[in-house]
């Protein structure tokens, strides 16, 4: 028998869940769906520490590179050296698009739908590098602003008073950019966006979420505090973790918990209306209110099209959708958002 799956055939789908079985509370799923699926989680964790090890190997390169290291002393913090905190962490934006594959497998997983890991993994990083590039850039930009702000006004916090208030500022500021990055993986996995109006949305979640984030967020602090006091006699067991289970677990974690608030504010919405608008064609059909339209006004009408279907899972926008023919045999299965 191969441990964990891990040299079966795992490519062939699992049984899949009744659908008329009742749903049960999310606790219990998250814990049945993370048991059922756990050789598949070391398998994407394994997958992910390929582009992982390689990043972590150009950290190292920087950091043995001849550069002076500028410290940087602080009343709070100590002092810092801010080579290590800036310029080693710079190769870390390079793992963005890899944590779109993550998150398209782990999201499948939370909606209890099958996902290959080796091909689904990198399918989604060729799909989205993009947005996740441009994203991992946006983060890098804020983490250096917010952090050597949080520093600077930290130390002058003790000279005046009033350098609280922008203190508080970059202190809220990092913590909703943080909660964002929970729902911006998923969302540009799930959604045809523009990457702004991803931002948007998830700085919204990341307010209206506010509870199940500051769960995810006590759950990753209990993480790195319990690795960060381990004992060095028993330092193997963290490193092991992150190499077999941890990312691929962490990204199940967000995915199950940010994913029901985008099925219930983003999807369903769209399902709705779709079925609003086909109980309205019923009821005109019933009432014997026909219109007839010559062919050539109703091809002069795609404005009045929405811009955007929901089709296996993502949004896309329908121009493309039309250019690429894939609209046959699947419009009648299409939730279109308005």
């Amino acid at each position: 028998m191969a441990f964990l799956g891990l040299f079966g055939n795992y490519d062939k789908p699992g049984p899949g869940v009744d659908k008329d079985e009742p749903k049960k509370a999310a606790p219990v799923r998250f814990f049945e769906i993370l048991w059922r699926k756990l050789s598949k989680l070391v398998q994407l964790n394994l997958t992910f520490m390929i582009p992982f090890i390689v990043v972590i190997a150009l950290m190292v390169g920087v950091f043995l590179l001849p550069i002076p290291h500028f410290l940087y002393a602080t009343s709070f913090f100590g002092v810092l050296d801010l080579y290590i905190l800036y310029a080693v962490t710079l190769p870390l934006i390079l793992l963005s698009p890899f944590t779109c594959g993550l998150a398209y497998v782990t999201r499948n997983f939370a909606r209890e739908e099958h996902a290959f890991v080796w091909s689904d993994f990198w399918d989604a990083v060729k799909s989205n590098w993009k947005p996740a590039l441009l994203n991992g850039v946006i983060v890098y930009l804020a983490y250096v602003i917010l952090s050597f702000s949080i520093f600077f006004y930290s130390t002058r916090v003790s000279d005046n008073w009033m350098f609280m208030i922008p203190l508080a500022v970059c202190c809220i500021l990092s913590i909703l950019m943080l909660f964002a990055q929970y729902y911006i993986p998923v969302m540009i996995v799930t959604f045809d966006l523009k990457l702004r109006h991803i931002y948007r949305n998830a700085f919204i979640f990341s307010i209206m979420g506010l509870l199940r984030n500051l769960m995810i967020t006590a759950i990753l602090a209990g993480l790195f505090i319990a690795f960060l006091f381990c004992p060095a006699a028993f330092a193997v067991i963290p490193l092991l973790l992150v190499i077999i289970f941890l990312c691929a677990f962490i990204s199940y974690l967000t995915s199950f918990a940010t994913y029901s608030l985008l099925d219930t504010y983003l999807i369903q919405p769209f399902y709705k209306k779709e079925a609003e608008a086909k109980d309205a064609e019923i009821r005109v059909a019933k009432d014997g209110d026909t219109f007839n339209f010559d062919n050539d006004e109703l091809d002069d009408d795609d404005d009045d099209k929405p811009q955007y279907v929901y089709v296996n899972g993502r949004l896309i926008d329908r121009k493309i959708m039309e250019q690429e023919s894939l609209f046959s045999d699947k419009t009648d299965t299409s939730v279109h958002l308005q």
